[in-house]
């Protein structure tokens, strides 16, 4: 394996373990008990929403964004052919992986929009979902409406990342306690 696909591997992985920070680690910021994880499906989900496009468009428009890194990594000689059909297949099973491996530009080009309106969509859905853990930390009884309202305050403050976050936690806790190193990734 290529040190541009093992880099890709590592990136994919470290991406799926940072994408399943969230309220969990609220939980010692004052943000709650709650267990749950903002997946990258459910981001997923919540992205298209903010696009305009379904589900099913904006994760045919991941996956072959990932597949299409695959061929240029052959293509470049950095991946095996012999080895592309493993990582196309682990694309089509794995949105996360997928997600990990895509690149802004060409997911924004198989919808037919701006990279920019995609960073957009994806901040607008991240931050849908952090609002919906602080709404259900108050119903839980984890968070009085106060707490509640100063978080959101703070979700209002946050520089939320796009479609790839860049530097720190890019996800977990915008919002819930922690407001520092969030880049776009445009």
């Amino acid at each position: 394996m290529t040190k541009t696909m093992k880099l890709a591997l590592a990136l994919a992985v470290a991406a799926t373990s940072l994408l399943a920070v969230g309220v969990g680690s609220a939980a010692a910021h004052g943000g709650g008990g709650h267990h749950g994880k903002t997946s990258t499906s459910a981001l997923v989900t919540a992205a298209a929403k903010e696009l305009g496009v379904t589900r099913a468009t904006l994760k045919q428009a991941i996956v072959d964004s990932a597949t299409a890194r695959v061929d240029e990594a052959v293509d470049d000689g950095d991946l095996e052919a012999d080895d592309a059909d493993e990582y196309k297949a682990e694309a089509e099973d794995n949105l996360s992986f997928a997600y990990s491996i895509s690149r802004t530009k060409t997911v924004a080009a198989n919808l037919g929009i701006t990279t920019a309106k995609l960073n957009d969509g994806f901040e607008a859905a991240r931050k849908s979902l952090a609002v919906a853990r602080i709404d259900a930390a108050v119903k839980a009884g984890d968070l009085d409406e106060s707490e509640a309202a100063d978080k959101k305050a703070e979700l209002d403050d946050a520089d939320i990342p796009g479609y790839k976050p860049t530097g720190g936690n890019p996800f977990g806790d915008v919002g819930l306690g922690g407001r520092g190193g969030h880049g776009h990734g445009r």
